[in-house]
Parts: C-alpha cells; structure tokens; sequence
C-alpha cells in the first residue's frame, strides 16, 4: 500500500477567530504557531487501519492579518516544517531520515455580506509549495490555489458568546502530479469565561483527479486571553478516519497578538 507524506502536510495553522469575519481598517493580527504530530499507523484504500513507518513532523508558522478596509483584509503566510520517516538505510539499518521544507502563501479576504449576528465571506490564497533548503519542489507539493467560501455567526446562547465558522474550499494545483483537493472546515467556539474561550473543529480534506484520498482530522483547543493583545492557545488533534492517508495525533501551541 502506498500512503503518500503529502497526506501529513495538511496545514493546521490556521487562525480561527478570524474565520469569516474580516478586521477593521488598519487593524493587525499576528499568529505564530508551533505544532507537533505523529503516526505509526494509517488508512488504507477501504479506510482500514495499518501499520506504516514512523512519521513525525515539526511545523513552525507566522500568519499576518492586516484591514485594509473593514471589507477586505490582507493575508501573508510563512511556514518552516521538519518531517522525519523511518527509512530502510541498508538491509540492516532502519533509521529516522529528516527533510525541511519551507513555504509562503499570500493573498486576501472579502467580506461579501454582513447582518447583526452572521457574515459572508470568501478568500483567495496563492500557495507556494513547499521547497527544501536546495531550493527544489517537495514532493506532491507544489504551486497551488486556494479558493474558499466562508459563513461565520455568533450571539449570545445561555448567556455564553458562541460563534460557529464554515468554511469550503477548492485547492487547484499547477502541479501536474499534484490533485486538486475539496477542503471542509467547520469551527464551534463558546467563551466560557471572560478571559477563556474553548473550540470544536473538524477538518475535512477530498483529493480529485481520480484520487480516492480522503482524511478528516478533530481538534479541540483552550484559548487564554492574557492582555487586551495577547492570546495563547494549547490544541490537541486527531485523525479520525481516511483512505490512503496517514493516521495523526498532535498537539499545537499557538500566540496571537492584535495590535
């Protein structure tokens, strides 16, 4: 069975609370994120667990927001990623071997509509890839982009402010070996506190083209408001079910500063 490491380099960086909603004129968010996952095991063509070398990756990300107006805001995204494979070295050696990429994307959200308690939006991105430190592509990673259709609402449920985001998008690779992709993310956020707020999300991912590639991750996340700019977020993730795709589990640490 042949299960692809593209399947491992889903991002999960993205910034949540920002989901549909676009931010004020001349307002600023910064998110830097740290995120560690595993796998011993993954999903063959009919969804059935089995075992595969041992994979880990390391990703380190900073994602810059910036209102250009309160309609739209402007996007850039840079990415540094470490992925270690158990890798027969000889007929005597089996050996962790490490690869670092690193990648940029940019682009912007529009907000379409706005009414009291929802928002629609949609967002282009322009993705890199990933490239290793000699400059050349990684594999089954190339140029791509990203297109998505963003539906966020909020208002007070028992007494509680709680927020719901949709997001559905479309991934067209330039890459001919690369499949074009279905991504769906849905996000349940409650404040439970005046200063904590904690989240539910799904992560959904479809590859096209002939691919019978899927994979579907949970995460659940605690939000600590620190000061009036600062958060900090602690996240845990699971892969939950997949075909021809890589089983993780992992966990984030995240900072996200408004000023």
């Amino acid at each position: 069975m042949r299960l692809p490491l593209a399947l491992a380099c889903v991002l999960w960086t993205a910034p949540v609370l920002a989901g549909a909603w676009t931010l004020e004129q001349g307002e600023t968010k910064t998110f830097v994120t740290s995120s560690f996952t595993y796998g011993e095991n993954g999903f063959d063509k009919n969804g059935r667990l089995v075992s595969v070398p041992e994979y880990r990756k390391f990703e380190l990300s900073g994602r810059f927001e910036y209102g250009v107006r309160p309609w739209l805001t402007m996007i850039a995204i840079g990415e540094l990623r470490e992925e270690s494979v158990e890798t027969v070295v000889t007929p005597n050696l089996i050996a962790p071997v490490s690869t670092s990429f690193g990648s940029v994307a940019g682009g912007a959200r529009l907000r379409l509509h706005k009414a009291p308690n929802w928002v629609f939006s949609t967002e282009v991105k322009l993705l890199s890839g990933g490239f290793d430190s000699n400059g050349t592509s990684a594999p089954a990673d190339g140029l791509a982009l990203d297109s998505r259709a963003m539906f966020g609402i909020g208002g007070e449920v028992l007494g509680k402010h709680t927020f719901a985001d949709v997001q559905a998008a479309y991934q067209t690779s330039f890459q001919e070996d690369d499949a074009d992709e279905i991504n769906i993310e849905l996000t349940l956020g409650r404040q439970v506190r005046p200063r904590w707020l904690v989240l539910a999300q799904s992560f959904s991912t479809f590859e096209l083209g002939g691919s019978d590639t899927q994979y579907h991750k949970v995460s659940a996340s605690v939000i600590r408001r620190v000061s009036e700019r600062l958060q900090v977020e602690v996240s845990g993730l699971a892969t939950v079910y997949g075909r021809n795709a890589l089983q993780e589990f992992g966990g984030k640490l995240g900072f996200w500063y408004t000023y």
